[in-house]
């Protein structure tokens, strides 16, 4: 009788396995841009991380004005130029999802912008804890990673919205139609880069908070 009863516990228990799954799977399939967009900006991440190995501090202070990675600087500049740094920076990859979104090419080149975005919060991340070990993964967390993952919330926002609208361009519908009028995409990048700017305030307090606590 035990010997039964385990078997059908053990089936019981693959069926629910099964079960978790599929509803696993389903929701994957349901949102299959999203998941696609997230994964894109995680192997961007992947790729700066790796670059970062050979990298020096000067290629990051090249791409500050993309990526508010110079670090150092923002341990000694005020604040207000911390967070229109901030600001900036997310706001230039907004500004070219919902640009990509007017045309009908934009499905393709949105993913871009996603990966190269990771690549930058990748090299940063990787660099710091390449050269300063304990010390920069401390900083990374404390510093960067607050406002960061707000901001690529906003982007991963963005690139799905803008992919929607190019779709539909590229379906040679009007932009002004009722499933998804222009009012519609200013009102959802609106709200983006609120959100944005949510990101940037949040990156210029944790400045203000923990920039003492470190020097390089």
């Amino acid at each position: 009788m035990s010997v039964i009863a385990v078997r059908t516990q053990n089936k019981k228990m693959r069926a629910h396995c099964r079960g978790a799954w599929g509803d696993i799977a389903a929701a994957a399939r349901a949102n299959r841009a999203f998941f696609g967009i997230v994964l894109l900006f995680l192997g961007g991440m992947l790729i700066g991380s790796i670059y970062s190995r050979n990298a020096e501090f000067r290629t990051l202070s090249k791409l500050d004005f993309l990526f508010a990675c110079n670090f150092k600087a923002r341990l000694s500049q005020p604040l207000s130029i911390a967070f229109s740094a901030s600001f900036a920076s997310a706001f230039i990859f907004v500004l070219a999802c919902f640009l990509c979104g007017l045309s009908m090419w934009g499905t393709f080149f949105i993913p871009v912008i996603v990966v190269f975005r990771g690549f930058g919060l990748g090299l940063t991340s990787g660099y710091l804890y390449a050269t300063y070990g304990g010390k920069g993964i401390l900083y990374n967390l404390a510093m960067i990673m607050p406002g960061a993952f707000l901001d690529c919330i906003a982007i991963v926002m963005a690139a799905l919205e803008g992919m929607r609208y190019s779709r539909i361009i590229a379906a040679r519908r009007a932009p002004s139609e009722k499933s998804f009028p222009m009012k519609t995409y200013l009102m959802r990048f609106g709200m983006i880069l609120a959100l944005a700017f949510a990101s940037a305030a949040l990156d210029t307090a944790a400045t203000a908070l923990f920039g003492g606590c470190f020097s390089f």
